[in-house]
C-alpha cells in the first residue's frame, strides 16, 4: 500500500521528513537521499546506497568515496609522518 504524507517547503527550499518515516527507513543525519523526477513531474525520494566501493590500487584495497571535507592537510600530515618513519628506519 502506498503511503502519502503532505509536507511543506520552507523559504530555503528545505523539507522536513516526518520522524516516523525516518525511524522506519533508518534515516540519520548525513545520509544522502536522491530525488528522481518521473512521469508527470512525479517526485520520488530514495536513500542513496551507502555501501562504499572497494578498489585495488597497487595491491592495496582502498575505499573509493568522496569526502565532504578538505583532506589536503590530512594527506600532507600522513605523508610527512611516513617519511619521518622511513628516515628513522634507514638510520638504524
Amino acid at each position: 500500500m502506498r503511503e502519502v504524507v503532505q509536507v511543506s517547503v520552507d523559504h530555503h527550499g528545505r523539507i522536513v521528513i516526518p520522524s516516523a518515516f525516518c525511524k522506519r527507513l533508518g534515516l540519520s543525519q548525513g545520509m544522502t537521499l536522491l530525488f528522481e523526477v518521473g512521469k508527470s513531474d512525479e517526485l520520488c525520494l530514495r536513500v542513496q546506497d551507502s555501501s562504499p566501493m572497494l578498489v585495488e590500487k597497487q595491491g592495496i584495497l582502498v575505499v573509493k568515496a568522496q569526502s565532504d571535507a578538505d583532506l589536503t592537510n590530512v594527506v600532507r600530515d600522513e605523508r610527512e609522518r611516513r617519511i619521518v618513519n622511513l628516515q628513522n628506519q634507514a638510520a638504524l
